[in-house]
């Protein structure tokens, strides 16, 4: 099984508001990080030090900071102690555009003990697997009132994943964009399309929801809705994602797509 923990702390100083509470198309920041992870991981959870922060988000677990200090450092922490396996995948709750391809990746070439992204010579700790075995000496980093990331796996060594590696999964490397400023938001927005579908044969919630999985399960698809009485489908999508994809997910389930509305 692999468990998933997304961080869910941070201030947002150099957004101006709660960035992973706001809307983007109508979804908040990380939800669509929880949606990208759903289909890939056995046990999914949020890991904060509010609990209410998120009171909207019922169908994902929420852990609890184990320690009072800041830091992505303690959220990791608390992860790993949380953990019923040897190993945790960590991921920062504000890059939108990851990709379920990615995750797959990093954790079918995990090495102990940290795994993570190294992308254009730029390291993403919070986009990594992370070893149990590590504890101790996060334990003992942390007594010592340390809280850099990447000052600790430098201690205790890790592996990274270039892009040449993963470029054919995710062309324009859309996965690491984090949404620090509004900057980056802009960036996400012009990276982002919407593709409208009209779709036969949905006769039933069944059929929409065969139709929302179905779709959900397109690496690159952020959000979908359905509605029934239109017969029509609106996917949110990265804008690498070619509309042949989208169609063969939906007419795999025996569904017709008549065309773009």
């Amino acid at each position: 099984m692999l468990e998933c923990f997304v961080l869910g702390g941070g201030e947002s100083r150099r957004f101006g508001e709660d960035k992973l509470l706001f809307p983007i198309k109508g979804k908040e920041c990380i939800r669509y990080v929880l949606d990208a992870l759903a289909g890939v991981c056995g046990r999914l959870a949020i890991v904060g030090k509010d609990r209410h922060k998120f009171f909207a988000i019922k169908d994902v677990e929420f852990v609890p900071d184990i320690l009072t200090e800041q830091g992505a450092l303690v959220g990791i922490y608390t992860a790993l102690k949380s953990a019923r396996t040897d190993k945790v995948l960590v991921v920062s709750g504000d890059m939108p555009l990851v990709k379920p391809s990615l995750v797959r990746y990093i954790v079918d070439e995990y090495k102990d003990p940290i795994t993570i992204y190294c992308i254009r010579g730029r390291l993403y700790p919070l986009f990594g697997v992370y070893s149990t075995k590590i504890l101790k000496d996060l334990e003992t980093y942390l007594k010592e009132g340390e809280k850099k990331v990447m000052d600790f796996i430098e201690r205790v060594g890790y592996n990274c994943i270039k892009e040449d590696e993963v470029i054919h999964l995710d062309p324009l490397l859309l996965s690491f964009i984090n949404m620090n400023t509004k900057e980056d938001l802009k960036v996400i927005l012009k990276n982002m399309g919407v593709v409208k579908l009209k779709v036969s044969g949905m006769t039933c919630e069944h059929c929409v929801n065969t139709v929302k999985r179905a779709l959900m399960s397109v690496d690159g698809v952020s959000d979908v809705s359905v509605s029934l009485e239109k017969g029509e489908v609106e996917v949110i999508t990265q804008k690498d994602i070619e509309l042949q994809a989208l169609k063969s997910a939906i007419e795999e389930w025996g569904y017709k797509v008549l065309g773009e509305v």
